[in-house]
């Protein structure tokens, strides 16, 4: 049914103290086609009823033929959905990485926008929210739900902090199912990686190995240069990062991003070998385009350095990238029993539940050892059991 206009009905009272709220609503007729009419309800009289709270109860009737034909109050200046969009692009988006801003305008653009654009913010209820997110489930998945409504949030809290009337709706207030991925992460095995590296040639074969001994995202290895190397400390520095798209170095993704990782025996050996045969470029980047300007571009290194190594060794390669190096060295520092505090500082999250629940897939040896001491319990129960049937 399509979306009626908007209406706050009319007060009526009489000169006989009788009061009525008129208003129109939506008739379904035997043909099935839906009709405009206006009804007048009674709301009581002034010797049992006190015209406040005839007044409230119109308001209240109102709200809810409004709610049932889709009508929205219109918004009041300045407080649509579209305003606050437009002081989040000139006031937060500057701050942000060009990479979340993509991802946030891209959700803007398909999703959010033609659902909310000239919505008020204060009639964004749980209600509303929940209808989109329901809406959305139907042909995304779970996580891309998430995100959306994430971008969504982070604009009307920023609104909210602006002074505007926004509505007070949170994640907790909706229902949005199972959020877990539906398909598994692709991830290196310890023996894949060392496959991967050997075949690999130069300069892809220094940044596979930098890739698994120090868990860095692709963008902080592609902006990686000579200075950020200490043969001395054994130590790599991470303090920036190279945009997907731009090719700009800029800050990393994360506060907790900047940090010095270990330089283990292997990595330095390799980042030696490497830098003697380096051509030096104007800015120092260690993995720079032919010319020298500027970092090697990601989807590059994937397509012309990976996939044709994974495709040899016969690993697969559909959805795999450079992540793949780091989901890899978590889940082999999980399955080694590291100390959670090693495995966060090496991942650089600012929580280590996302370490725990995003980049590991072993199964740790605690864990094994746990469920052989049950099934060993498991099997004693078992065997008493039989015997005394037996009996």
């Amino acid at each position: 049914m399509p979306r009626r206009r908007f209406q706050k009905g009319t007060f009526v009272k009489e000169k006989n103290g009788g009061m009525y709220s008129s208003h129109y609503i939506d008739s379904v007729g035997s043909d099935g086609s839906v009709c405009t009419k206006q009804v007048k309800r009674f709301l009581g009289n002034l010797q049992t009823t006190s015209e406040r709270a005839a007044r409230r109860e119109h308001d209240r009737i109102m709200q809810e033929v409004n709610f049932q034909r889709g009508s929205i109050a219109p918004a009041p200046k300045g407080q649509t959905f579209a305003d606050a969009v437009n002081k989040w692009r000139s006031a937060i988006a500057p701050n942000l990485s060009p990479a979340t801003v993509r991802a946030r305008e891209s959700f803007l653009r398909t999703h959010i926008m033609p659902r909310f654009e000239q919505c008020a913010l204060h009639e964004m209820g749980v209600h509303q929210m929940q209808q989109f997110a329901t809406d959305l489930r139907k042909t995304l998945s779970a996580k891309t739900v998430v995100n959306i409504l994430s971008s969504v949030f982070a604009i009307m809290d920023y609104a909210e902090r602006c002074g505007m009337k926004v509505a007070k709706t949170r994640f907790k207030d909706l229902q949005l199912g199972t959020t877990t991925r539906e398909t598994p992460v692709p991830f290196f095995t310890r023996e894949q990686a060392a496959l991967i590296i050997e075949e690999a040639k130069e300069p892809f074969k220094t940044l596979f190995t930098l890739a698994w001994f120090t868990g860095m995202r692709a963008g902080e290895i592609l902006a990686l240069t000579l200075n950020d190397l200490d043969f001395a400390n054994k130590t790599v520095r991470v303090n920036k990062s190279s945009d997907d798209n731009t090719r700009e170095i800029r800050q990393p993704k994360t506060k907790s991003s900047v940090a010095l990782l270990p330089m283990p025996s292997a990595l330095e050996a390799a980042l030696r070998n490497y830098v003697r045969q380096w051509t030096p470029n104007p800015s120092g980047i260690l993995f720079a385009t032919r010319n020298g300007l500027r970092p090697r571009s990601r989807d590059n290194v994937v397509k012309c350095g990976l996939k044709p190594v994974l495709r040899k060794l016969g690993i697969p390669s559909a959805n795999t990238g450079l992540h793949a190096f780091r989901h890899g060295l978590a889940t082999e520092l999980v399955e080694s029993n590291a100390p959670l505090s090693v495995l966060q500082k090496q991942m650089r999250h600012a929580d280590i539940a996302t370490t725990l629940r995003i980049y590991t897939h072993a199964i740790p040896q605690s864990q094994r050892d746990a469920m052989e001491g049950v099934n060993l319990q498991s099997l004693r129960s078992i065997n008493t059991v039989l015997k005394f049937a037996a009996k």
